[in-house]
């Protein structure tokens, strides 16, 4: 049979998928399960992830979380990005050492995921580790719908599935939960493994203290009602059409709980008829009329209220060392109290004093910058005056140079000038004595 044993919307819709994939963190423990049962070491080699089997509608399974991701940014989805179900089978549906029924598996996700979330991503990841390795699907589902882009809300979503999942299973060949359209008793899966470990359940001590109320015929008004529970520390909420209940329980949790989670029996309209018929009655009169079925249905239950209570006092030496320990926590946590006291007032003095000195600090950071610009605004007028000063430098020596130029030149004249001068001197005094040079 298959059960749609949880429903849950994810904060972060990466995480949601990396856990359902389970990437390369299969255990070794499945892997020896998988071979004693026989499936093909060849198979069994290529196994890394938790996910055995993975598929997706409107989705790549491999990039499932980059694609998810990509439309909730695109339609600017903000709060809760996914939905997590988990569809679980049972071995005697689905043998979880057989790999054509890993595929039947996921196949079975893969039309609930289309009947049930039409226009939107879908990731289907069947997984075989855990309790008892049955076969169970993640089904991941991104918040926004692709055509709309509004986010996926659904009321009565356990039902809906499971009724989905029901009529697949069906289709398949596989058996399902003949479940009763008003059950006297709601138990989640957690609760009912611990039960079968006979562990505390907060619901059933809850349940049982109603019943020990409801016991009671002289109970006959919602007013009484009420304050017969408050004897023992559950306090009652009238709402429009339920009601709910809340109370601390054996291990000193805040719980609170809604009738309709309870069970059939605990509903505002099965309680209120009852009480209405008995105050209507007699007081005697109500006790002896067991025909009614509502008297009856109380009157089967008053053995399991009364096995809660044992189970309750058989838990009080426990409570009682629990009670122990939380006075010696709240010593502890006065004496911790005064410490964290003093240290957060050291702290606080000498958060102020950074703060003092922090703001110093940054006007003195300030000033420095405007010294630290004041002198880059002085070199950049040095720089310029020193370039002005260079060009005219330049000049100067370019004059100086050509002067010089002009010297050498006249220099040159007169030297040749006077060797002509010379020569010609020579020549006028070898002609005079008859010589010729």
């Amino acid at each position: 049979m298959a059960t749609i044993g949880k429903i849950t919307q994810a904060t972060s819709g990466t995480a949601a998928v990396r856990y359902a994939e389970g990437k390369e963190k299969l255990k070794a423990s499945t892997k020896q399960f998988l071979l004693k049962s026989g499936v093909d070491s060849h198979v069994v080699d290529q196994l890394h992830d938790r996910a055995v089997v993975k598929s997706g509608m409107n989705i790549d399974p491999e990039f499932a979380s980059t694609q998810m991701k990509a439309t909730r940014s695109a339609f600017g989805t903000t709060g809760k990005e996914t939905v997590r179900v988990i569809q679980s089978f049972s071995t005697a549906d689905l043998n979880p050492a057989n790999p054509k029924d890993w595929q039947k598996a996921n196949e079975i996700g893969y039309q609930l995921a289309r009947k049930a979330f039409s226009g939107h991503q879908v990731a289907i990841y069947t997984q075989l580790d855990g309790t008892g390795h049955k076969l169970h699907n993640h089904i991941v589902v991104n918040m926004p719908n692709l055509k709309t882009g509004k986010k996926y809300h659904q009321h009565h979503d356990w039902q809906r599935l499971s009724a989905i999942s029901d009529d697949i299973c069906r289709e398949h060949g596989l058996s399902v939960i003949e479940r009763s359209k008003d059950p006297r008793e709601r138990r989640t899966m957690a609760e009912r493994q611990l039960k079968a470990k006979n562990e505390y359940v907060w619901k059933d001590d809850l349940r049982a203290h109603i019943d020990a109320v409801m016991k009671d015929t002289s109970v006959s008004s919602y007013k009484a009602f009420s304050e017969r529970l408050a004897e023992s520390g559950i306090i009652t909420h009238k709402r429009r059409e339920s009601l709910s209940f809340e109370f601390s329980d054996a291990d000193s949790k805040h719980r609170r709980a809604r009738g309709k989670t309870l069970g059939a029996d605990y509903e505002k309209e099965q309680i209120f008829n009852e009480l209405e018929r008995r105050d209507k009655q007699p007081s005697q009169s109500a006790s002896n009329s067991r025909t009614s079925t509502l008297s009856r249905a109380f009157e089967q239950r008053k053995q399991q209220a009364e096995q809660r209570e044992r189970n309750v006092k058989s838990r009080e030496p426990a409570t009682s060392q629990s009670a122990q320990g939380i006075e010696r926590l709240t010593v502890a946590t006065g004496q911790n109290r005064s410490h964290i006291s003093s240290t957060s007032k050291e702290f606080s003095t000498h958060v102020q004093r950074t703060k003092h000195r922090t703001s110093d600090f940054g006007t003195r950071v300030k000033r420095l910058g405007d010294q630290i610009s004041n002198f880059s605004n002085a070199i950049s007028a040095i720089a310029g005056k020193i370039g002005r000063y260079l060009k005219q430098l330049q000049a100067q020596k370019q004059d100086e140079q050509d002067l010089f130029n002009q010297l050498q030149d006249k220099l040159d004249q007169s030297k040749q000038h006077k060797e002509d001068r010379d020569d010609d001197g020579y020549n006028r005094i070898y002609q005079n004595r008859g010589l010729h040079r």
